[in-house]
């Protein structure tokens, strides 16, 4: 009803301010508007379709980051069909806007605010994001790489206490659509079982108050049961949408990035951030991708850089300067027997440091534990001049990525896409990452505390916390505490805090159900 009523008005400015009357608004003058679009600046029109009172100063600064991006046609697909009314520029630009007006999905653009006035329909959306021959991966490089220069040119980047990150991680993408290009089960750590969906592989960069997302891959997963392949039966995958393209194509390259390895494509992202000249210190990951060839690839890059990453409290083998090779479980018995477990007030937890060697790289290990039942962590990092209080606070940049899922899913429909092209899937990912750099950016000039409030303001919404204060604001005190206090694992208590819009009721429930 709200954003009825903001069209309604905005409208009423985008005549006026054209000088028309109310007689010449028919469907003949949007038919003449539509005529039009081929020489349509889109951004320029978005900031006239409000008058001056009414204009945000949100909307403003997107428009012009929009009209600012160093893209032309080829870069998105080469040059407009003769049949089209809109070049490939403006169909992309008009994407980009598509949460902002409230635009659920193509389905709804012909009666949206942006079709009356850009026309089109919402085939040309669809054909559009099918397409094979656009790199995607470039384009999103090329927009972050341009936003990225306005963050570290900032006296609040350089003067900062927090290295610059890159933050590897992935997330599931849960689809409902059987007859999707390669669609298939994958296990749901989140849900704890298998649910039908993609997996995406992301990677982050953060200097601790900015985010931006600079590359991603989409992977399912094979299955271990012979004849059920992807956990479906051999006429659901056969059912599947099947489609050829030219193997030299862009979309046919991150087709074959499907069942690589994750750890294996995360030295590729890697390799191309840092051929992209993207600034970072570190390299956050989880204990997923925690392993000894990680380690020797850091070590081996001619770009300085150091690993520090949640380590798996298993049998791998480390080798020690008096105890020989033991497993962490083993290490950690020998330094509480030693007495050189210490006790973090600032942090609330017991921790240990100890230099190891892992294969023949000599690493650092860090084991942390809160409370009596819960188990001890293990950190692991390259840097060996790294003590314990700074590793622990830099790990805690790794939260910054699950902020970026639980922004985007919910505000800019990172899950959303229900196309049958794996084309398209490529492109909608791309897309909400573009939005949401862009959006970071402009809640770093306009210093705006959260994304939530920032996209409420972008139409009149309603200002919100999003995750990283709530995580900010109580990770150090209320999740320590409370950890302690009901015997709870802190990064399972963490994780409820992000997924609970309402805060705090997470902890509420979780103290009552312990």
């Amino acid at each position: 009803m709200r954003l009825n009523l903001l069209y309604k008005k905005g409208f009423e400015y985008f005549r006026m301010s054209r000088k028309m009357s109310k007689l010449d608004v028919t469907k003949k003058h949007y038919s003449k508007l539509k005529a039009m679009s081929k020489i349509t600046n889109i951004p320029s029109e978005i900031r006239n379709f409000f008058s001056e009172k009414r204009r945000s100063i949100v909307m403003d600064t997107f428009t012009r980051l929009l009209e600012g991006l160093n893209l032309d046609n080829r870069s998105l697909g080469g040059l407009k069909r003769e049949n089209c009314q809109l070049t490939n520029l403006q169909v992309f630009q008009i994407l980009l806007l598509f949460p902002f007006f409230a635009i659920k999905g193509f389905s709804h653009y012909d009666g949206s605010a942006l079709c009356r006035m850009f026309g089109g329909k919402k085939d040309i959306l669809y054909s559009y994001l099918s397409q094979d021959n656009v790199d995607w991966r470039n384009v999103v490089y090329r927009i972050t790489n341009w936003l990225l220069t306005k963050v570290t040119v900032r006296q609040d980047h350089k003067k900062s206490l927090l290295p610059t990150v890159l933050i590897a991680d992935d997330t599931d993408l849960p689809k409902t659509g059987m007859h999707m290009e390669s669609i298939g089960k994958i296990f749901s750590h989140v849900h704890q079982k298998c649910i039908l969906g993609y997996k995406a592989l992301m990677l982050c960069w953060s200097d601790g108050r900015t985010q931006f997302m600079l590359d991603f891959s989409l992977h399912g997963e094979k299955g271990k049961v012979d004849g059920k392949e992807q956990g479906l039966a051999s006429e659901q995958r056969n059912g599947r949408y099947e489609r050829k393209r030219d193997e030299k194509c862009h979309i046919a390259k991150r087709k074959e990035e499907y069942f690589m390895s994750k750890g294996v494509k995360l030295l590729d992202m890697v390799k191309n951030a840092i051929r992209n000249k993207i600034p970072f210190d570190y390299l956050l990951v989880d204990s997923w991708f925690t392993c000894t060839e990680l380690v020797d690839f850091v070590y081996r890059r001619h770009k300085k850089f150091h690993l520090l990453g949640m380590a798996k409290m298993g049998n791998t083998k480390y080798a020690t300067a008096s105890w020989g090779e033991l497993s962490a479980k083993a290490i950690i018995t020998k330094l509480k027997a030693k007495k050189e477990v210490k006790y973090s007030r600032r942090y609330h937890c017991h921790y240990a440091e100890i230099e190891v060697v892992l294969g023949k790289r000599s690493v650092k290990l860090f084991f942390c534990k809160r409370g009596k039942k819960e188990a001890w962590k293990v950190l692991l990092t390259t840097d060996l001049s790294l003590r314990f209080m700074r590793a622990y606070e830099i790990y805690s940049m790794r939260w910054s990525i699950e902020v970026f899922f639980s922004d985007s899913k919910r505000l800019l429909g990172l899950a959303d896409c229900s196309s049958r092209d794996f084309s398209a899937h490529i492109a909608h990912v791309s897309l909400v990452m573009i939005r949401y750099n862009m959006l970071a950016s402009i809640k770093r000039a306009l210093h705006y505390d959260t994304i939530g409030g920032l996209f409420g303001d972008m139409y009149l919404g309603v200002h919100e916390l999003t995750v990283v204060e709530k995580i900010w604001a109580i990770i150090i005190e209320v999740v320590a505490v409370v950890s302690e206090l009901i015997g709870a694992d802190s990064d399972e208590l963490t994780i409820q805090i992000i997924e609970n819009d309402k805060r705090l009721a997470a902890l509420r429930e979780y103290a009552q159900t312990a």
